[in-house]
């Protein structure tokens, strides 16, 4: 008789010791984290070095491959956009949290600062993403909306605590606060724009009877 086929025994050892998978897909969470390490290392960059900085620098700053980025980030215009967005989205946190614990004062003063400190960079990409897809850009609209919603809820606090001027609407904020960060250079200490916030919010105050 001729040797016994074993073909169980094949399908018994596939199943108790299968194929190690060829790499381990990302998951959901480390997608996340990438994402986040991604714009955290741009805004760092962009800020020292300039919106034009190497993406693979950008890449290797975060700790991720150049894949990974532009995973993320097809292009730079689409990171531009996410450090954008990012940069509004913490200062209009930072102004809520200090709107709900502290005071209106605090938290427009908070706003001021933030802007002021962040203004060269912010300028330069929001000039480079003009650039690549125009000055109508849906970042855009979508960060003037949310600044706007929290200079509203601001000044509705800071009336009801006759902290400021019942005729000041949110548009003079917004110009105050690019008027203010377009005088901004590089030299300005950081008591230098806390005087300059401090003339701002004088005027902002009722008038004394």
């Amino acid at each position: 008789m001729g040797a016994r086929s074993r073909p169980a025994a094949k399908a018994v050892d596939e199943e108790t010791n299968p194929p190690a998978p060829a790499s381990k897909r990302p998951t959901r969470a480390d997608a996340a984290r990438n994402y986040d390490k991604l714009v955290a290392a741009a805004q760092d960059l962009f800020a020292t070095e300039g919106t034009d900085v190497a993406l693979d620098k950008v890449a290797a700053e975060a700790g991720v491959g150049v894949g990974t980025l532009y995973r993320h980030f097809p292009n730079r215009t689409a990171l531009l956009e996410a450090t954008f967005r990012s940069y509004s989205a913490q200062i209009v946190a930072d102004g809520r949290r200090l709107l709900d614990t502290e005071s209106a004062v605090a938290a427009l003063e908070s706003m001021f600062a933030a802007y002021m400190a962040t203004a060269g960079t912010k300028r330069g990409m929001r000039e480079a993403i003009m650039v690549a897809v125009g000055n109508d850009a849906p970042v855009f609209e979508e960060t003037r909306n949310n600044s706007r919603d929290l200079m509203t809820a601001i000044l509705e606090s800071g009336r009801r605590s006759g902290d400021f001027r019942e005729d000041v609407e949110p548009a003079d904020i917004t110009r105050l606060m690019g008027g203010l960060s377009m005088t901004c250079v590089a030299e300005d200490t950081e008591e230098t724009r806390r005087r300059l916030i401090g003339v701002v919010l004088d005027g902002l105050r009722p008038p004394r009877s």
